[in-house]
Formats: C-alpha cells, sequence, structure tokens
C-alpha cells in the first residue's frame, strides 16, 4: 500500500507564511478601517518600503529573491511600527493594535528567516523623526498602515506563486 509523499518542507513553510501574511493584512485593515483614509495626508515617510512591481512581475517571481525582499521590508516595517510605538507611548495614546501589528511583523520575519537561513541580519535602527503632535501620529499612523497594506498585498500574491 503506498502512502503519499509528505510536502517539501520548503512549499509548507511557504504556506505558512501565506497563511500568517494574510492573518497580517485581515488585522492591518481592520485597523485601518479606523482612519479617515480620504483626508489629505502630507507626512511622507521616504524610509518605507516602496513597492514597485506589476502584476506581470509576478511571472518571474523566485523564492531567494522574493523571500529575502520579503525579510527586508518586514525588517522596516517592525521598526516604523517600533517607532510608532514609542510616540503613542510618549503621548500616552498607547494602541494594543499597533503592537500587534508589531509581533506579528516579528513573528512572520522569523519564520521567513527559518526559509532561508543564510538571509544577512537586519538593521535594528532607523532615524526617524519626532512626532510631536497627535495630529502627526495621525497621519503618519494612517500612510503607514496603507503602505503596510500594499506591502502585504503584493506578497500574498508572490508567496502564492511561490507555493503552487
Amino acid at each position: 500500500m503506498s502512502r503519499p509523499t509528505p510536502a517539501r518542507p520548503h512549499k509548507d513553510g511557504l504556506t505558512t507564511l501565506l497563511k500568517q501574511m494574510h492573518q497580517l493584512l485581515n488585522l492591518v485593515q481592520r485597523v485601518l478601517s479606523n482612519f479617515d483614509t480620504h483626508l489629505p495626508f502630507e507626512h511622507k515617510i521616504p524610509s518605507l518600503p516602496t513597492i514597485n512591481f506589476r502584476p506581470k512581475d509576478l511571472a518571474a517571481v523566485e523564492a531567494d529573491t522574493t523571500l529575502s525582499q520579503l525579510s527586508a521590508g518586514l525588517n522596516s516595517f517592525k521598526l516604523h511600527f517600533d517607532w510608532l510605538l514609542h510616540w503613542e507611548n510618549q503621548s500616552g495614546l498607547v494602541s494594543d493594535e499597533t503592537k500587534a501589528i508589531a509581533d506579528r511583523i516579528q513573528f512572520i520575519n522569523t519564520l521567513v528567516h527559518r526559509q532561508m537561513p543564510q538571509l544577512p541580519p537586519q538593521s535594528t535602527t532607523l532615524s526617524l523623526p519626532a512626532l510631536n503632535t497627535a495630529w502627526e501620529m495621525f497621519q503618519t499612523s494612517a500612510i503607514v498602515h496603507r503602505r503596510l497594506v500594499q506591502f502585504c498585498d503584493w506578497y500574498l500574491r508572490a508567496l502564492r506563486v511561490l507555493s503552487h
């Protein structure tokens, strides 16, 4: 009697990453729904990861490159959410959701590093400006959350391609 062959660990790891990224996207979208994102935000954050991919780029995704870029982006978002947490704590406007997102990002990045242990160490610091008013914190938080939604959307698509 033949047994089904077990799935490759790499594919299992990609499936886990896919599920975790989907949970992160859902969490961020839930938080973002509390923002009025139609307001004109003037705060620019050039240190945020940019998504410059086109749908046709999905046909050429490669595991090593995609996971490396995913890890670098997650690391950057973790630093940005830590920055938001710092200023929320300073102002007394602590958000459990911001902490939950930061923790989820860190967890997912740990999963990426299990898939690719050869990834280089990542920066643990980022020079970002002070957020002096509640309005600056609100704008900045909305921008960071919106960019994270775009980031998650792209990498969910890429991980789906890699896992099939």
